[in-house]
């Protein structure tokens, strides 16, 4: 099996700005998963973005830069799968085979090259089509609100039979983000996920914090400074 790496990252973002450059414990956030992914089993791993700054960053780590990312495809309305089908045939073009395409995103920097390596590991056993991360909900459903002209409600009805966390009757998990692994002949199809051959790898709450605003930024970056 032959594996692709790709780490997006654009130049933009809305709640933080230049987020994948922004320097948590004195280091870009983008490099903590460069790191990552260099110390995992991974070999070919390319970024794909149309930053000066982030090209640079990813030079001194070896990583790949020599897909160019367009400004069409680096918008904030730009579907993943979007910029997957380009690189895919970009690197048909290149004639650079591959059977999957590791998706590793910077906005999850706890993410070790040990989770990695386990998604890999079990794509190979089981191969699956397509696998993600998943962490168990910080927050369950039954405990999930919608609020509306002052007036509440619970998320899921039946959540008022249940008063006791350790008394709910499902456990509830998340994708987390970190990871996503897919077949290439899911992304030609425009498809990311096949739920008919699909695994998840289970990562620690802990390591599966994402960052979309300055909270959680301010969370992890605590995380971070002490560990």
């Amino acid at each position: 099996m032959k594996f692709i790496t790709v780490i997006p990252a654009r130049a933009g973002s809305k709640q933080i700005k230049n987020k994948n450059i922004y320097k948590i414990n004195k280091k870009p956030l983008i490099d903590y998963t460069f790191d990552a992914a260099k110390k995992s089993v991974l070999k070919k791993i390319y970024v794909l973005t149309d930053s000066k700054k982030i090209k640079y960053l990813a030079n001194k780590k070896n990583i790949n830069t020599n897909y160019v990312r367009p400004k069409k495809l680096s918008g904030d309305k730009i579907s993943l799968v979007q910029t997957l089908s380009h690189f895919c045939k970009w690197l048909e073009k290149k004639k650079i085979d591959f059977d999957y395409m590791v998706i590793l995103q910077p906005t999850s920097p706890l993410r070790s090259h040990i989770d990695i390596n386990n998604a890999i590991r079990k794509i190979k056993k089981n191969r699956f089509n397509s696998l993600f991360s998943i962490s168990e909900s910080i927050e369950h459903p039954y405990e999930a609100l919608k609020i509306r002209r002052k007036k509440w409600n619970f998320i899921l009805n039946n959540s008022e039979n249940f008063y006791r966390r350790q008394d709910f009757d499902f456990k509830s998990f998340f994708m987390n983000g970190a990871i996503y692994i897919f077949h290439k002949k899911l992304i030609k199809k425009n498809k990311l996920f096949e739920k008919r051959n699909h695994g998840f790898i289970t990562m620690p709450k802990v390591r599966s914090l994402e960052i979309n605003d300055l909270d959680e930024l301010k969370i992890i970056e605590s995380i971070i400074k002490t560990s």
